[in-house]
């Protein structure tokens, strides 16, 4: 017959004290666990409770951000303008252009005793110092200057004329301005009619490259080439 070991009463509070003690062990970790999950959610972490797994939100979405991307295309800006520091200013290239205008003299010119400079079919090889005086008659299409001018570094030419048809006619006219050597054409002035624009004026030609010597010539514009114009005319500085 087997003996059975039954404990005594001490020992079975013992035993029941530690059983206690581990429950509480485990409690507490099981709450450190808890715990640990929950700061780990706030600072944008997720806890795994079982099969489901939980994100916490992320804080820093609610902070203002900003975000910047490249360009594919290049933006268009205008030919006249530059970005400079952030400000937008106009380019001086339409400023510079040259340009012409026009006055009526308030006192009628004599012409000068060396307006027998008459003017060419053929474009000058020559220069000249000014004030240079000069006449053309019968012109029907272009006539230019006998000489290039010299224009010691200025950046604008003055015309005084005085333009006639050679018959009771209203025709339209103009002046053209070239570069010596290059003969490259740089600019025309308005276009003037000999019923209104009658005695003497003067037309001011600016905003040229210093580097060059000019000359000019007069284009007889119609209405045909049946009504030719004569003229007096002066080149000065100024």
């Amino acid at each position: 017959m087997r003996n059975i070991l039954i404990p005594k009463r001490g020992e079975i509070k013992v035993n029941r004290k530690s059983i206690r003690i581990s429950i509480c062990l485990i409690l507490i970790l099981i709450l450190s666990l808890s715990l640990s999950g929950t700061s780990f959610a706030l600072r944008g972490g997720s806890v795994y409770t079982g099969s489901k797994q939980i994100a916490a939100p992320n804080v820093e979405n609610l902070e203002p951000s900003s975000e910047t991307t490249k360009m594919t295309s290049p933006r268009q800006v205008p030919s006249n303008v530059d970005i400079i520091s952030n400000q937008i200013t106009v380019s001086n290239e339409e400023i510079s252009k040259p340009a012409s205008e026009t006055t009526k003299m308030t006192s009628q010119k004599v012409t000068s005793l060396n307006a027998a400079n008459l003017m060419s079919l053929s474009r000058p090889t020559k220069g000249t110092n000014l004030p240079y005086d000069g006449a053309f008659s019968g012109v029907n299409t272009e006539i230019f200057s006998n000489y290039y001018f010299f224009t010691n570094g200025s950046t604008q030419l003055y015309v005084d004329w005085n333009v006639r048809a050679d018959y009771p006619a209203n025709v339209l006219w103009h002046i053209n301005v070239y570069q010596a050597g290059t003969n490259k054409f740089v600019m025309s002035s308005d276009q003037f009619s000999t019923n209104s624009n009658t005695g003497w004026w003067t037309t001011r030609f600016y905003n040229l490259d210093p580097a060059y010597n000019y000359y000019i010539s007069f284009v007889n514009d119609g209405p045909q080439i049946s009504f030719p114009i004569s003229g007096d005319f002066t080149v000065r500085l100024k």
